[in-house]
Order: C-alpha cells, then structure tokens, then sequence
C-alpha cells in the first residue's frame, strides 16, 4: 500500500499541468496556499481599524477637530500647540493613533506577502507591489516618527501616499484583461489618490484651507483598496473551498483538482479509497 500511495502521489503531484497551472512545490501544499491567501485577504481587511482608531482619537480632542484643515498626522502629534498653518493641535489619544499606523502598516506588509502568488506574474505586477510595500513601511515610519518629533523622517514616511496611489494603478492595470470590475476600480482609486495629492498645495496656497481634505483624498483611497480587495480575495477563497467539499473525491479528474482535495486532511479518508482505485485501476 506504501508503495501504490507514493506512486500515485508521483502521478498527482508531479505531472506537468499541475507545475504549469499551480506553480507549487512539495513543500508548499494547496491547503497552505489557500490558508496563506485567506490570512493575507484578512490582513487587508483589518486595515479598517485606521479609520475607527481615527473617529476615536478624533474624539478625545478637547477643541474642535476639523476635517478640513487637521491632517490626519496631527492626530499622531505628541505636544500640544500650533502649527506652521495655523492650525491647533491637541491629541490625548496620539499614542493609540501612532500604534494605529504601525499596526496598519504591519498588515499591509503581511498581506502584501500572503497574497503575492494571486497576482499574475508581470514585471508590471512586481513594481506594483513593490510600491505598496512602500506604503506599508512609510506608515510605520509615520507612526514610529510622529510629525512634531522629527519632521524630516515624518516626510519620508509620507511617500506612502504617492507610493500607494501609484501602486493601486499599476496592479489595476495587471488585473484590467481579467477582472475589468476590479480593475476599474483600482486604477480610479489610484488616479483620486493622485489627484487629492496634488490639489493639497494649491488649496492651502490659495485659500489657505483645505489641508485635511485634500490629504484624507489622497489617503483614504489606499486603505479602502485594501479593505475591498481583502474583502474579495476571503470571500473567493472561502467559495472556492465550498464548492471543492461539495464535490465528490471521484469526481474530481484533473490533477489540480484531485491533488488539492488530497492535501486537504478532511479528505484523506475519500482520497485514500480513491487512490486505491486508481492503483488498482492503471494496474499497479
């Protein structure tokens, strides 16, 4: 039996529509894979916390906290006092919100790794990702470099935003031949991004006004790109493996298939009857 269940395993593993279609090595098994892609969709969708840890430091501001003038960095600010703008800052809570981008960028960097092998290998694709993890490493810098305490590195840490922008219109063009929805969105979240980024000079300039605005435009399309593709990628994984269970092991002919049913442990009942099948089948 030893013997027939390696030979069969070759046979599954090994044949070459699963190393064309799959790209998986013997240590990196489907059910991995599917369990790496899940955590990494979750990653992104945690991203959520950015904006209820900003409503909540947003609160505990004893005057008043203006979306259209505050950037949102102030709310990391560590002394109170005011601004080269004119702008008073006051944050209880900046400690929370300091750990909020580093916690944020820490699950942009961890998705970003557990959702690599979904996108389609193009060098396009490679600079897409790349940016975006640009935009997780600024936000932590953010959050370790509070503006107030050191400006210089603050600023570096704010080419998360271009970066991010960029880097959601780059992947939108990688995935435009077969998923256009996404797609779509993706490049006008990127191109809103890049506007809001460049109307914050002029509005400041010329009504000296609208700082806040014009940063939450540029900001918030990244975080909203990440909860909605998080969203999608968990939602597919978790079908994807519905409508595997509900199939029968026997039915399940292409190597692809079968062998990810195989690597399942709930399956290894099933699977091991229809080795022995198949063994007997082809004669070994």
């Amino acid at each position: 039996m030893f013997y027939t269940t390696r030979r069969v395993r070759h046979i599954v593993y090994d044949t070459p529509e699963l190393s064309e279609e799959r790209g998986l090595s013997m240590d990196e098994t489907p059910r991995s894979r599917r369990l790496g892609l899940l955590l990494g969709g979750i990653s992104w969708v945690l991203t959520l916390l950015y904006f209820v840890d900003q409503i909540v430091a947003q609160a505990a501001w004893t005057t008043h906290y203006s979306l259209m003038d505050n950037r949102v960095s102030d709310l990391g600010s560590t002394a109170c006092g005011t601004t080269v703008a004119n702008t008073y800052i006051c944050s209880p809570l900046h400690t929370v919100m300091n750990a909020t981008f580093v916690v944020t960028g820490l699950l942009i960097l961890a998705g970003l790794f557990l959702t690599r092998s979904t996108w389609p290998r193009r060098r396009l694709t490679t600079c897409g990702l790349v940016l975006l993890g640009i935009a997780g490493l600024g936000t932590i810098v953010i959050g370790l470099s509070p503006e107030n305490v050191n400006v210089l590195v603050h600023l570096v840490g704010a080419l998360n935003i271009p970066a991010g922008n960029v880097a959601m219109i780059l992947l939108g063009l990688v995935i435009w031949p077969s998923r256009r929805g996404m797609a779509w969105f993706s490049l006008l979240s990127g191109i809103v991004g890049l506007l809001g980024l460049l109307a914050g000079p002029f509005l400041v300039i010329l009504t000296r006004h609208g700082g806040g605005l014009a940063e939450r435009i540029a900001l918030y399309p990244l975080i909203l790109w990440l909860i909605v593709f998080g969203a999608v990628i968990v939602t597919r994984k978790l079908r994807a493996r519905d409508d595997q269970e509900s199939r029968p092991i026997q039915n399940r002919h292409s190597p692809v298939a079968f062998a990810e049913a195989c690597a399942d442990e709930f399956e290894r009942a099933k699977c091991q009857a229809e080795i022995t099948s198949r063994a007997n089948a082809v004669g070994m």
